[in-house]
């Protein structure tokens, strides 16, 4: 759909001299404080002229002014068609200029002046596009003369609608009442207000928001007063820290506020921290405080720095783009994360709950404390939020053991780093699109396993100064990541920075082979060579230039600890140990870097699981797995390693074997093969199903409720891969009791049975489950409804589902979970590719502009080189048109590609060696 703008035309020179005259009191009236006096202009200055600068090539605004302070005083009625508002931005103006020029996406600017040292000084607006950008997003600020060098103040009046994308300043109907909700990351407060929207920008905020008596305004600062006049109140908040644009928030509706009213046991000097839900639905947040008040406290003792804000509010959004958003003292997030049954929240949502929190939490100091002046760090903030919510969640439950769940994060995002269309960590942004490309896996889960990567070498103690110092050396600042590196330089003595550029500044994941040898005098010693990790038709270049600086770790049979060593780029390396080991696991930690051994090395490691740790054969399953897809380790072979791993007691080994027989079953497993591919799943997990059955036991609930996801692990393979029919039977009895009666099944239980029962049921069901989503009265319940809708193998059936996300009785921030569901399953993707492809306009008009850009991604279904040519003359000029999509596309497409590769070169081995197994 064509995005939403106002075109602000040039206006004549008297009309804009007569609102010049009159904005003054016009501006107070709306809130904003009246301007200061100033002299009358000098005689010099009218006759002074300056040029224009075009948008600049970086994708920055012209620096010809840098704000000091907003004053903004806005007018939110989330009932009404739009909002208004006014700001005094003070200014720091570099040289004489005759324009300014800042953001604005969307809003209409009624009014605009300068106050400087020479009067008033009159001003037109108009839009202009940013190098790169699909919209006009830069407002120029266009001036009869020039304002002197110095201080001066933009006075500036403002129209704007409703956000369509849950972007800028949105409203969200719940139940009968309207609310209004903010989301500025990361280009996005342009479209609520005119103003710098550039991360490097940081200061301070003075915000009034005018509401309709009887609704309640939030905003980032604790309010400062409150006044009512007529039908109206105004709520004044105290003034904010240094802040980014990025993240200001505040919030408008009918809201109830919970107060944490008793800390958790063992917490200190907490803020006060209060839970803002709409109407009726506090009484669902008691864990949610509860998680925030703890892990608060937990990073606090980490870092060694109190929570940097006066309050802490968490607000559950009730449709929301983002899973959450780490604004200063007001934490936003999708209201299914915060509110919680604590009778019959599953272990998934817990969990989840407490990731999430703790990653918003950790941004409140990386991030919003010390912020990275531009998007091509994002890392800075996005990777080290990722790395701490492991590690901060994993000290406040260590029984949670969420540290492997790191390990299979960080192979996880090798896969996407692999691609030849994969960006570096720190790559340029230049545009909106950029921006918003750069919030993925390889800023997140990428970013993370550097960070671990590092901690690992030199040391927890090192790594924890590093950060402090670099925390309390730059609070309240924007810096790029350089400052990061030279703090973690100092505090350990090694070179880091060099280390993590030749992982931060280019795309790739390194590969390290092994080469044993034993000496007289039992003694061993390792050679170690590496090169760029490539999967099967890559066309990535591989000139052999690129190299980096690997802490590697080798573990030698017997050895209770790793021997290292430092492999700088371009050079072997050698490790050594006493004896002559029997295996050798080249990467047992589970650093970033994948390796190779010959097939006879994985047969080894496999037969000596139990000298492994989780981490170690974790990345003993992934690494064989990448060498099938490297064309180096014959796919049969993982028919015969696969095994060793039937009874391992770690439920990430068992989603691990269940992931790699997944990702087998999509593209290895020809027609014929697939009866007996289903057996040898039988094979792996009958046994386990049996001994862990479909309910959870009684001292589950009190444990870590890994044996909870475990079982879901194993129950998800054998309906879905081994196709059991008793298991298919099991779950829709007990989705028969869920319909009947939600409460009758833990929640943990009806997330896979309901999902299953589904996969021969048929149109009756699907419109129990239809009914089953608008009763529900939780959100869990909702969402095991809507993920099931989309789990009928039946065609027509899941067509029928598909079609009901289109009208109203699915939210759009809720289309991802139908989705995900779709896209889960060999037999429903395909069919609910085809859906987006029919339904492609009316499902932009529910998801428009960037919400939409994730539909590019069914692309990725394709596995021929017909299938892969028909989605790219579909979606490539779809793509074009939505921000953050067209590399989403590429690495889609490149996917796919390599699927066909894959396919041709190793699917008829694996479906002979199923054929011949006995």
């Amino acid at each position: 759909m064509a995005i939403r703008r106002a075109r602000l035309g040039a206006r004549s020179r008297d009309l804009v001299l007569v609102h010049a005259l009159a904005s003054a009191l016009a501006l107070t009236a709306c809130g904003a404080p009246s301007p200061t006096p100033v002299a009358p202009p000098p005689a010099a200055s009218a006759a002074l002229t300056t040029p224009l600068p075009p948008p600049r090539e970086d994708g920055h605004l012209p620096a010809l002014a840098t704000p000091l302070k907003y004053t903004l005083a806005l007018d939110v009625d989330p009932a009404s068609a739009g909002f208004r508002g006014t700001a005094r931005i003070e200014l720091d103006v570099a040289e004489p200029t005759s324009w300014l020029v800042l953001h604005a996406r969307g809003l209409r600017v009624t009014r605009a002046q300068v106050l400087a040292q020479g009067g008033v000084f009159p001003a037109r607006t108009s839009e202009r596009a940013s190098i790169g950008g699909k919209s006009p997003e830069e407002l120029v600020v266009a001036l009869d003369r020039a304002v002197p060098r110095g201080r001066a103040t933009l006075e500036i009046a403002w129209e704007g609608p409703w956000d369509e994308e849950l972007s800028g300043l949105y409203r969200v109907k719940d139940g009968d009442r309207w609310y209004a909700f903010t989301q500025f990351e990361a280009t996005d407060a342009r479209r609520a207000f005119p103003c710098f929207d550039e991360p490097g920008y940081k200061v301070p905020f003075d915000v009034s928001i005018t509401t309709p008596n009887g609704l309640l305004a939030v905003a980032n600062t604790k309010e400062a007063s409150r006044e009512t006049n007529g039908g109206k109140t105004t709520f004044h908040f105290k003034e904010t820290l240094p802040l980014p644009t990025y993240l200001l928030a505040f919030a408008v509706g009918d809201f109830d506020v919970r107060e944490l009213e008793r800390p958790p046991a063992g917490t200190s000097s907490l803020p006060p921290i209060r839970l803002v839900t709409t109407k009726g639905k506090s009484n669902l947040g008691a864990l949610a405080l509860e998680t925030t008040a703890g892990l608060t406290n937990a990073l606090a003792n980490w870092i060694g720095i109190p929570y940097p804000y006066e309050k802490l509010d968490i607000v559950a959004v009730p449709e929301f783009s983002a899973g959450a958003m780490e604004n200063a003292g007001l934490i936003t997030f999708r209201e299914e994360i915060l509110l919680l049954d604590p009778a019959r929240a599953s272990v998934r949502a817990r969990r989840n709950q407490a990731m999430v929190v703790a990653h918003e939490l950790a941004h409140q100091w990386f991030g919003n404390l010390v912020t990275a002046s531009w998007w091509n760090d994002l890392w800075l903030n996005e990777g080290f939020a990722t790395w701490m919510e492991w590690r901060i969640v994993d000290k406040w439950r260590p029984q949670y053991q969420v540290r492997f769940d790191a390990v299979v994060s960080t192979h996880g995002v090798m896969d996407l780093d692999a691609l030849a269309s994969a960006r570096a960590v720190r790559q340029p942004v230049v545009s909106t699109s950029d921006a918003h490309e750069a919030f993925d896996g390889i800023t997140y889960e990428k970013g993370a396993a550097i960070l671990a990567t590092i901690e690992r070498w030199i040391g927890e103690d090192a790594f924890r100064r590093g950060v402090r110092d670099y925390l309390r050396d730059n609070a309240h600042k924007s810096v790029q990541a350089d400052r990061l590196l030279s703090s973690l330089d100092k505090a350990s003595g090694k070179d880091v920075s060099s280390m993590a550029a030749s992982f931060l500044d280019h795309a790739g994941i390194p590969e390290v082979s092994v080469e044993v040898a034993c000496e007289p005098g039992s003694r061993w010693h390792a050679e170690l060579v590496q090169e760029p990790w490539r999967p099967l038709g890559s066309k990535a270049e591989n000139d052999g230039g690129q190299s980096w600086t690997i802490p590697v770790c080798v573990l030698a049979q017997g050895e209770k600890k790793s021997a290292c060593a430092d492999m700088l780029a371009g050079a072997p390396s050698l490790v050594a140990g006493r004896g002559c080991p029997t295996f050798v696991h080249p990467n047992a930690d589970a650093s970033y870097y994948r390796f190779s051994l010959p097939e006879s090395g994985f047969t080894k490691l496999a037969s000596a699981r139990t000298q492994l740790d989780v981490p170690g054969r974790i990345s003993l399953l992934s690494n064989a797995w990448a060498q099938v897809r490297a064309g180096r380790l014959k796919a049969e072979a993982m028919l015969k390693l696969l095994p060793s791993f039937d009874a391992d007691p770690s439920r990430q080994v068992i989603e691990e074997v269940g992931g790699i027989l997944g990702a087998m079953s999509e593209t290895l497993v020809a027609d014929e093969g697939r009866a007996a591919f289903r057996k040898y799943v039988a094979a792996r997990f009958a046994k386990r199903k049996k001994e862990l059955g479909w309910l959870p036991k009684k001292e589950e609930a009190a444990g870590s409720g890994d044996e909870t996801m475990l079982r879901h692990a194993v129950l998800r393979a054998m309906g879905d891969l081994a196709e059991d029919e008793s298991t298919l039977r099991e779950a829709d009895d007990l989705a028969r009791r869920w319909l009947a009666d939600p409460t009758s099944v833990d929640e943990d239980t009806a997330a896979i049975a309901v999902d299953l029962a589904s996969r021969h049921a048929g149109p009756a069901r699907l419109a129990e489950l239809v009914q089953a989503a608008a009763n529900s009265k939780t959100r869990e319940d909702r969402h095991v409804a809507l993920r099931a809708m989309m789990g009928f193998d039946d065609a027509a059936v899941l067509t029928s589902a598909l079609d009901t996300t289109l009208g109203e009785a699915v939210r759009a921030n809720e289309m991802r979970y139908a989705f995900g569901a779709a896209f889960a399953r060999r037999k429903s993707r395909p069919v609910a590719e085809a859906w987006i492809r029919a339904h492609w306009d009316e499902l932009r008009k529910k998801l428009p502009g960037s919400l939409g850009g994730s539909l590019v991604r069914a692309a990725s279904i394709a596995c021929t080189k017909s299938e892969i040519d028909e989605r790219k003359a579909f979606y490539t000029p779809r793509a074009a048109t939505i921000e953050g999509a067209e590399r989403p596309l590429a690495e889609s497409l490149e996917s796919a590609s390599l699927c066909a590769e894959l396919r041709a070169h190793s699917a008829a081995g694996l479906t002979r060696a199923l054929l011949n197994a006995k």
